[in-house]
């Protein structure tokens, strides 16, 4: 039987086939009775409690772990990357202006950070006129 079917099934057996927590209560219910592999029946169920503005703790609650196993279990395995991907810009980015790294904009990498080659005139502008002053 294919996932959606199943589904279904999972909300004609619910107490309330509009609220998306009994049918996922009900999936749980259907998955433990076919003593097969249903994770795609309740990632579907899952997917359509959260489309529906169910919380992850009340997903959790109804499984009976954390909101963070639910999320855990349940988040699409690419969900992460986009976090890391602009962890990864803003760390590869100038330290001081956030300017990206590109073709055009070459950077200064130090210990502790990047400076833009923008942002280097700058500095030095400033040394030189620091040093006009003494």
């Amino acid at each position: 039987m294919e996932p959606s079917e199943l589904l279904t099934q999972a909300r004609t057996r619910s107490i309330d086939p509009a609220d998306p927590l009994e049918t996922l209560s009900a999936a749980i219910t259907l998955s433990d009775e076919l003593s097969r592999d249903t994770d795609a029946l309740l990632d579907l169920a899952v997917r359509d409690a959260r489309s529906a503005g169910a919380s992850w703790t009340a997903i959790g609650e109804r499984f009976g772990f954390s909101k963070q196993a639910a999320r855990k279990r349940f988040s699409p395995p690419f969900a992460g990357r986009q976090l890391a991907n602009r962890r990864k810009k803003r760390d590869a980015a100038c330290s001081f202006c956030r300017q990206a790294p590109g073709p055009r904009s070459h950077m200064v990498h130090g210990e502790a950070g990047r400076i833009c080659g923008t942002c280097v005139s700058l500095a030095s502008d400033i040394v030189a006129d620091l040093a006009k002053r003494r």
